[in-house]
């Protein structure tokens, strides 16, 4: 599998750029809070659970980032590839590449070149999410999700505590923090907690659903592009279609980044479930 140099790793335009520094800070703000404010709060006494705790954190943290960096350094384009200079079978031309692009490929405007099975650009990576990477993709939502959640569950205590009893008070300082603070709703360090809690609720919401999308996707066997499109040419049961983005090792690749799992192809053929000329009953 080939990686991307490091200048290729990172955002090309402005709007990837913005997004891309908000997601790093946001997870670091998140978890100095929870190291500085949330753990010494449950456990002032530092006993064995704080470290526990502290280990599952730890963990939770490499995970993310070590899925997040896999996924902007795995190449999935067609930059750095040997193309056939003949148009095979399935295959078309791309105009801007000035090449002959593989089937499921598409040509992305924001990276400039032909993305193998490409399935969608995210601006908080900064790249697209194609044949080679969607599994540390996958992986970074899932762990974000997990996170989320545990912080979630961690904070609300310390949450309800800082901002008093649940009312439509609070409820309106957690979910609109900004405007609790520029109203005098709350002060400085409540609008802090409140913002931070937001965060972590808003973002379990968001990327959760946005997982479940992602899976439901590869259960079917399909990119983003192919279920808006209704293309059902590539489903192969859910065992091969999970095979095809996380390997040989599927159920230990969906769980880790750390997995070795090779992929079953190169991203450049792909076999259909019918062929072109029998009807799609």
């Amino acid at each position: 599998m080939a990686y991307l140099h490091a200048r290729e790793m990172l955002p090309r335009i402005t709007s990837d750029w913005i997004a891309f520094i908000v997601a790093i800070v946001l997870i670091h703000i998140v978890v100095v809070y929870e190291v500085v404010v949330i753990l010494p709060y449950i456990d002032e006494e530092r006993t064995r659970t704080f470290w526990l705790h502290v280990a599952f954190g730890l963990f939770l943290y490499v995970s993310v980032i070590t899925s997040f960096v896999r996924t902007i350094a795995t190449n999935s384009t067609t930059r750095h590839m040997m193309l056939p200079s003949v148009l095979k079978p399935g295959w078309r031309f791309c105009s801007v590449c000035e090449a002959n692009a593989p089937p499921r490929s598409k040509h992305c405007w924001m990276c400039d070149v032909c993305v193998l099975k490409r399935d969608h650009h995210c601006i908080f990576t900064g790249n697209c999410i194609g044949y080679n990477n969607q599994r540390y993709f996958i992986n970074f939502l899932l762990y974000l999700a997990v996170g989320a959640f545990y912080c979630n569950f961690l904070n609300v205590d310390y949450t309800i505590e800082t901002l008093g009893n649940i009312n439509l008070l609070t409820l309106f300082t957690i979910l609109l923090p900004m405007l609790s603070w520029v109203f005098g709703v709350a002060p400085a360090y409540t609008f802090a907690v409140a913002f931070i809690s937001m965060v972590c609720l808003l973002g379990f919401l968001l990327v959760t659903g946005y997982l479940i999308y992602q899976l439901r996707n590869i259960y079917c066997g399909q990119t983003m592009w192919e279920t808006a499109s209704g293309t059902k040419d590539y489903n192969f049961g859910w065992r091969e279609n999970m095979m095809e983005v996380f390997g040989q090792s599927y159920i230990l690749a969906f769980f880790s980044p750390f997995v070795k799992s090779p992929l079953l192809g190169d991203g450049l053929e792909f076999k259909k479930k019918y062929n072109e000329n029998v009807k799609d009953l």
